[in-house]
């Protein structure tokens, strides 16, 4: 049986993740390696090698360069900006933008 995908984000790996969220609530759209290695003032090499950990979680994959959430990434998304990101603006503007409809953070509060 295949473990849980949050049980693979180890914290190095739920801070590049995060990453993501931040660059898409700050930019509008998904980061390339380098744009999320700068972000994260991380070296490239680095964050490729978490970025290629969550992909092997199912979590993230590269499309036209840029690194997105896929469905099972996105579900991850939802279930730590709903308990563990609650409070963090940044996660819930993604979550918003992503149009997950529980994000938890309210414009105004």
């Amino acid at each position: 049986m295949r473990s849980s995908p949050i049980a693979g984000l180890t914290r190095t790996r739920q801070q590049v993740f995060r990453g993501i969220l931040a660059f898409l609530a700050r930019e509008g759209r998904f980061p390339t390696g380098i744009e999320l290695a700068e972000a994260l003032g991380r070296t490239p090499d680095a964050t490729w090698g978490i970025l290629r950990a969550l992909a092997r979680e199912g979590l993230v994959e590269r499309h036209e360069g840029q690194y997105v959430l896929t469905p099972t990434g996105l579900e991850v998304a939802a279930a730590l900006g709903a308990t563990v990101w609650r409070g963090d603006e940044e996660v819930q503007t993604a979550l918003r933008l992503l149009g997950v409809g529980h994000a938890a953070f309210e414009e105004g509060r």
